[in-house]
């Protein structure tokens, strides 16, 4: 699944609302029962599983394409 797709899907908000910007700050429905959701949601989709810094540090759609890519995985 596309990650955009995903933080669509979590956040309950269209697709063309969501980019690499889409956090906490732009998104009314992301808040921290949505921000576990979209870890586990994406934990799932790839097959990985974050730490507890890279969690932390997941404030927007961004973070976790750049933490994907740290993981070697392309999203």
């Amino acid at each position: 699944m596309q990650l955009e797709k995903l933080f669509s899907n979590i956040l309950a908000e269209p697709v063309e609302s969501i980019n690499e910007d889409t956090s906490p700050r732009t998104s009314k429905s992301w808040d921290s029962v949505r921000h576990i959701e979209l870890v586990l949601a994406i934990e799932a989709e790839y097959g990985i599983q974050f730490t507890m810094p890279e969690m932390s540090s997941l404030h927007s759609l961004g973070d976790a394409r750049r933490i994907l890519e740290a993981k070697g995985i392309e999203s």
